[in-house]
């Protein structure tokens, strides 16, 4: 058209795209041919691209299978009967290109040569991204690395000459050895059933890996990434209760690292964390006694970190190190902490300030601390004798914003308060948010009257470093404000 905006900009600098001029049905034979992503990307051409991709194949460019749960005669016989017409639909649809399949069963619905079909059937069709999802198979707290007979397995490759995503939960996978998939981009197991020969056939069969996330598989013992983690990016490991060393000797692109469970004996990183930029360490919920490990030491040497997640027992860690050295380090770049108190009693409020005395944060912006929700702080009879740890003199300058989540008020809280409103001079908002009811319909609420009148009257006469700091206890003012971490693996 004469009009077009395009043609008339391809006029004024004397370009010439052909490939735009080509028919829409020519232009969707292209996109046809390309990865999901990049035929997205396309969109960025030009207005004639834009939203193209989406008709690039005939609907349903994904299949998404789903078995509703229940006992009785009439939901088996409903599950039968969904069961055979998602087995036509793959008959009918024949072998065009998908974008995902995604299958969500429960024990007992399909099997082995059914799961078999579909996934055999998706990998045929070069599937971008596989979901599957096993619910009541025991994966998460079977016993032994051994699969029962009849048990829904997964083999690995897949078979899919595209597939950039996998996420599989509940199933039992085994892999072949020396296998290449060289798209595949995301991996995430939960409460997968896999041995360790297993995961590392998988990581070392994907070049391209850059997200790993291992949840609940607790048949694993020895996780070993020593071969196949190059491109690795993000690596998330919660709760492989069985897993008694963690090995990462040579990821030199690893820049997010989240752990939550009890914390490894062995922990071998080498370089790789030199270069980590958002980390996350929970031991999973109190323990007694500190175990041998040395996954939280490397803290106060990543001069690289801008975003920190830490619970009371990786603080304590972190604490027992630096104190052991006399040299001051410095985590300058680091932007936000947050950290997972299990705890308020003496000795854990001297941990947070043996953290921010040893470890310099210029750059601090942003603090969020989960306050532990008990009421009686089981702690505080066993830490009564421990001397008191003077709080930092400087360090907190560039702090503009606190939240302090199931605020009561407690002794060890206010002083934390009290130290935090007298040393950052540019507090802009402090949230002191009270802990939150549980009621039967499942809904969680700030009680009203969690806090008495007398003690925010107390709070807000606390001596104020900074003449703009305002303290609020209602989160519904600013709902959105939340740590990049919002994810946390454990109850406090």
């Amino acid at each position: 058209m004469v009009g077009d905006p395009e043609r008339r900009r391809q006029r004024r600098w004397g370009e010439e795209d052909r490939i735009s001029e080509l028919p829409d049905a020519l232009r969707l034979q292209i996109l046809s041919l390309l990865p999901l992503k990049s035929a997205i990307r396309t969109g960025a051409l030009s207005s004639r691209w834009r939203g193209l991709w989406e008709q690039r194949w005939p609907d349903p460019s994904s299949l998404d299978v789903r078995l509703p749960s229940g006992g009785g005669a009439g939901s088996a016989a409903t599950v039968a009967a969904l069961r055979a017409e998602h087995l036509a639909t793959i008959d009918r649809r024949g072998r065009r290109r998908m974008d995902c399949l995604s299958l969500a069963i429960h024990a007992g619905q399909l099997a082995p040569p059914e799961l078999k079909r579909f996934i055999e059937y998706a990998a045929a069709c070069d599937v971008e991204e596989m979901r599957l999802r096993l619910d009541g198979g025991g994966g998460r707290g079977a016993r032994g690395g051994t699969r029962r007979p009849g048990a829904l397995a997964v083999h690995f490759p897949i078979g899919s000459k595209l597939l950039a995503r996998l996420s599989v939960r509940g199933l039992h996978l085994t892999a072949s050895a020396n296998a290449m998939v060289a798209t595949l981009e995301v991996i995430h197991f939960h409460s997968v059933s896999l041995t360790d020969a297993a995961l590392r056939r998988v990581v070392s069969a994907c070049p391209r890996l850059r997200e790993l996330e291992l949840r609940y598989c607790r048949h694993l013992r020895r996780i070993d990434f020593t071969v196949g983690a190059a491109n690795l990016r993000n690596l998330t490991v919660v709760d492989c209760s069985r897993a008694t060393e963690l090995r990462v000797p040579s990821a030199p692109r690893l820049r997010s690292f989240r752990f939550s469970g009890a914390f490894l004996c062995s922990n071998i990183f080498g370089s790789t964390v030199d270069c980590l930029e958002h980390l996350y360490l929970c031991s999973g919920g109190p323990e007694t006694g500190l175990p041998r490990t040395n996954l939280p030491a490397a803290v106060p040497r990543l001069s690289n970190l801008t975003v920190l997640t830490l619970c009371s027992i990786a603080l304590q860690y972190v604490s027992a190190s630096v104190a052991t050295t006399v040299t001051e380090r410095s985590l300058h770049s680091l932007r936000e902490l947050q950290l997972l108190m299990f705890g308020m009693a003496n000795s854990n409020l001297a941990d947070i300030y043996s953290f921010l005395k040893a470890c310099r944060c210029p750059q601090l912006e942003r603090l969020f601390v989960q306050l532990p929700t008990n009421t009686y702080d089981s702690f505080t009879t066993n830490y009564l004798e421990v001397a008191e740890e003077e709080p930092p003199e400087g360090g907190l300058e560039n702090l503009w914003l606190v939240k302090m989540t199931n605020f009561k008020g407690y002794r060890n809280e206010i002083r934390l308060v009290d130290f935090l409103l007298r040393k950052a001079s540019c507090l802009n908002k402090l949230f002191l948010i009270a802990p939150k009811e549980i009621h039967p319909q499942g809904l969680r609420k700030v009680h009203s009257e969690a806090l008495p009148h007398f003690l925010k009257t107390d709070v807000l006469r606390l001596e104020r470093a900074s003449v703009i700091a305002q303290i609020i206890f209602d989160e519904s003012v600013s709902p959105q404000i939340q740590p990049l971490h919002s994810e946390v693996f454990v109850r406090i």
